[in-house]
């Protein structure tokens, strides 16, 4: 049977973390500061033209969107994104929830630990519990969404392969490694 380059499960994948990950980057790009990073490389684009006429029409209808949806929205998002990157189309998807579960129990962490110490202005930033609502539903769907493709396509799957082991490990860490740099960039401030 001659090889695809991408199968249809992938494809899938692909377009999940991608359009999910793109919807919270546009909430950035429409909503927030034009100081956050996100911001100056649509300007290193020379796009931002394009965007700042966009960003006129949809500051007409601000007042109706929910601040949720603005600024915690798009860590739920991110959280689910890379949920999908590290659970979907997993043969060890066991493996690859431990490693998922501790980056949510790390967000969530992140999120007391800004109760405790942080505050509106500071380093650290402030805790807001519509993240952390943001964070379990993008936790919940893309757990589901991982359970639901191992059920289908790798429950039966032999559980002895260390080849497999360790090719799906080397994926996970360099997910991990990129979404731990794309979830900087909306905290960098020129």
């Amino acid at each position: 049977m001659k090889k695809v380059f991408l199968e249809k499960r992938s494809l899938n994948k692909l377009f999940i973390v991608l359009s999910s990950f793109a919807l919270a980057v546009l909430i950035y790009l429409l909503f927030r500061s034009r100081k956050l990073f996100y911001y100056q490389l649509v300007e290193m684009m020379n796009l931002d033209s394009h965007v700042r006429a966009v960003r006129k029409i949809v500051w007409m209808y601000r007042k109706s969107i929910p601040n949720w949806v603005i600024y915690s929205l798009p860590d739920g998002l991110w959280l689910f994104s890379m949920g999908v990157s590290i659970l979907h189309n997993r043969v060890f998807y066991k493996n690859a929830q431990k490693i998922f579960n501790l980056i949510f129990f790390t967000m969530i962490g992140i999120e007391v630990f800004q109760g405790i110490y942080g505050g509106h202005g500071t380093f650290i930033g402030t805790f807001d519990g519509a993240d952390v609502v943001c964070y379990i539903i993008g936790y919940i769907f893309a757990s589901v969404l991982g359970y639901l493709s191992w059920k289908k396509h790798h429950r039966f799957d032999t559980k002895d392969n260390e080849e497999i082991m360790k090719k799906e490990r080397k994926k996970i860490l360099v997910i991990v490694m990129i979404f731990t740099i794309l979830g900087f960039f909306p905290a960098l401030v020129t």
